[in-house]
């Protein structure tokens, strides 16, 4: 995939979960989802909320590379880095109901969500290896 059209995946993509992020920040601001009863989901949440606005800026920055250096990504590093992107925060989703998607034990929901987030991670740390090494190519 070209650069300028790799750049605008990931650039696009970031945005859009910048905002979608910002939205749901917006979401966890009102009055009813605020109750003493939710003080713990909401700061798991808000961990999640976090990540997103992280994870948009991380694509931002890839697609970016992409284009400062035309890069000619393969779609599949492409794809992986933005299905990391946007599954990376699930697990803080998921222990806000009470799932705890960092570790590999307990039952199906639980290894279920354990393994969406280690291969969310891999999907992120694979994407990357694959855009560092069109970098390498384009500068050596």
């Amino acid at each position: 995939m070209s650069g300028a059209l790799s750049a605008k995946w990931l650039v696009t993509s970031g945005c859009l979960a910048i905002f979608a992020s910002s939205l749901f920040g917006l979401l966890l601001l009102t009055p009813s989802v605020r109750t003493p009863e939710n003080a713990s989901r909401l700061q798991q949440l808000g961990k999640a909320h976090i990540d997103w606005i992280m994870l948009g800026l991380m694509s931002v920055a890839a697609g970016l590379l992409a284009w400062l250096h035309d890069l000619n990504i393969h779609p599949a590093f492409i794809m992986l880095l933005l299905f990391g992107a946007w599954s990376n925060p699930l697990p803080y989703v998921f222990r806000a109901y009470g799932i705890d998607a960092f570790r590999f034990a307990g039952g199906v929901d639980q290894r279920s969500a354990a393994a969406v987030a280690a291969v969310s991670v891999a999907a992120v740390l694979i994407g990357w290896l694959g855009i560092f090494i069109q970098v390498a190519r384009s500068i050596l």
